[in-house]
């Protein structure tokens, strides 16, 4: 079990600093009422994180591809997707360099309407960013074949899952320690500015070193 978790922790770190979920969060929690539709949105984040990474542990053991000698298409699977998150953030920086110098990014209506959700939208909105995602849902990705590798009973199997959500949720999490000091509502602000401003650059990045796993991921699987 601990070979597997130590497998997994490098994926965890897509969904730590994901930007749209905090984002989410510093937005409810300077509303009204909004560190109770904060705590809505977080327990939805960890139960749709958890439930998506189970199936995708699951999946990969229904299909034969866990345990140390996986299948040469699990290889070429992982090969495959690492090729196409490397495509992805190529053609994401070029975007980038073509775009105007000096123009401030545009905040999602989505995140801009977060404070007037109703809780079912809020938790749905949760829910859509884990499998919408390309960053989280390539972070659940991988670690569900890095704890693959290691052939465990379903009860650890649940356990390690909890473990990769909570720590990859800390990201979410962090707010409410910001919410509580002093000049909490101005640095949350400050926060979620900083996040939107960059977002593209984080998104880029986490792709990148995703893709870059998954290709050595791949390439080891098959030259093994």
């Amino acid at each position: 079990m601990g070979e597997a978790f130590a497998d997994m922790l490098p994926y965890t770190l897509g969904l730590i600093v994901s930007p749209f979920p905090v984002v989410a969060v510093i937005a409810l929690l300077i509303s009204a009422n909004g560190r109770a539709k904060a705590l809505l949105f977080e327990i939805t984040w960890l139960i749709m994180s958890w439930v998506v990474l189970l199936a995708l542990i699951a999946l990969l053991g229904a299909t034969g591809a866990t345990g140390h000698e996986s299948p040469a298409w699990a290889g070429w699977i992982s090969l495959v997707i690492g090729v196409l998150l490397l495509l992805t953030a190529f053609f994401g920086v070029r975007r980038a360099v073509r775009r105007k110098e000096g123009r401030d990014p545009k905040v999602p209506g989505w995140i801009a309407a977060m404070d007037t959700m109703t809780k079912p939208r809020i938790a749905g909105v949760a829910a859509v960013l884990i499998v919408a995602n390309p960053v989280n849902l390539a972070s659940l990705a991988g670690g569900a074949v890095a704890a693959g590798r290691v052939p465990l009973p379903a009860g650890r199997q649940v356990i390690l899952a909890a473990a990769f959500v909570v720590i990859g949720s800390l990201g979410v999490l962090a707010p409410y320690a910001t919410a509580l000091s002093k000049d909490g509502p101005q640095r949350l602000r400050r926060m979620r500015g900083w996040l939107i401003r960059h977002n593209g650059a984080l998104s880029l990045l986490l792709i990148l070193v995703f893709g870059m796993l998954f290709v050595a991921r791949g390439l080891r699987g098959l030259l093994a």
